[in-house]
């Protein structure tokens, strides 16, 4: 098991004028120098943006001003109300961005399908390469479908592991959804082949919801750390985690996530859309904290047990 030592706030907004920083990731460049993303909201439409870090004695430190890198499209298209980051992914010397494409529709509904975007890390700046999802609404995930952690395997498959919407449930308050995480391959990292049903199981009948898991290979396994909520005590995220030996069959125990809201401060209310890396045989967890990153994103230091 893995204990995560809080090391504090790392980003509270994009810039002025801009609230939230919600769903970071880092990539590695060279040395201790690191791409880092997260999504800013400009008038309630999130934005991704880009800067560059450094991972040094533990601690983790912005050395770039954060740039606007990607910017909601144009109307009626998928991503036209906003952009959630998801992950990076480095092959064949380009550094791609999933992102998930945020467009709301009638009555409280929304989709929130996958976009997929080049970065450059030298001018911090992204190019779409679609004007529509790589992944998204069809036959298989009737609702959405948001990659929110991708591999590449070396033979060269791809694997991502994504939320896809259940059902819209009716609720005193408005419509209310339910989604979960499932499982999905891919030659190319656009075309997938989808495996039918939940790979993590709802644990109740109060959960309702799964927020950004991240995937990785430590220690000879797959682990997956991912954000949960609904419970009959409180509303708000937390962080869960499983294990798997070949990434698809898994084995739920949230008392192994390692971590949880504060007795104080910027994540004493929620902590959610984990990011995992492992930079100098030290382990890191980015995080989001209260309100959906309205009170901005840190990260932890992993302490095996």
């Amino acid at each position: 098991m893995i204990n995560w030592e809080k090391k504090g706030l790392l980003i509270e907004t994009g810039g002025p004028g801009y609230t939230h920083a919600s769903h970071p990731s880092m990539i590695h460049l060279d040395n201790d120098i690191f791409l880092l993303a997260f999504s800013s909201r400009l008038n309630k439409h999130a934005n991704i943006f880009l800067a560059h870090a450094e991972i040094k004695n533990e601690k983790i430190n912005l050395i770039s001003k954060p740039q606007v890198a990607l910017k909601p499209s144009k109307p009626g298209y998928f991503d036209s109300e906003g952009l959630l980051n998801c992950c990076f992914v480095k092959h064949n010397n380009k550094i791609y961005i999933y992102y998930s494409g945020w467009q709301n529709i009638q009555q409280g509904f929304w989709h929130c399908d996958t976009g997929r975007a080049i970065a450059d890390p030298d001018k911090l700046i992204a190019k779409r390469e679609f004007d529509g999802p790589i992944m998204g609404r069809d036959k298989f995930n009737p609702i959405f479908a948001a990659a929110t952690s991708v591999h590449v395997d070396k033979d060269g498959k791809w694997k991502t592991w994504y939320n896809s919407g259940i059902s819209w449930e009716k609720r005193e308050e408005g419509w209310h959804p339910k989604y979960g995480i499932h499982y999905a391959t891919s030659d190319d990292g656009l075309n997938w082949s989808y495996r039918p049903g939940l790979i993590i199981p709802i644990k109740d009948e109060y959960e309702h919801s799964f927020g950004r898991p991240s995937v990785v290979r430590w220690d000879g396994r797959y682990q997956m750390w991912f954000a949960h909520r609904g419970t009959k005590e409180y509303s708000t995220y937390r962080i869960g985690y499983a294990s798997s030996a070949d990434g698809i069959n898994w084995t739920r125990d949230d008392s192994k996530s390692g971590i949880s809201i504060s007795e104080s401060g910027w994540d004493n209310e929620s902590v959610c859309y984990p990011y995992l890396l492992e930079h100098k045989n030290i382990k890191y967890m980015l995080y989001t904290g209260n309100k959906y990153g309205l009170t901005g994103s840190g990260y932890a230091v992993g302490r095996n047990e």
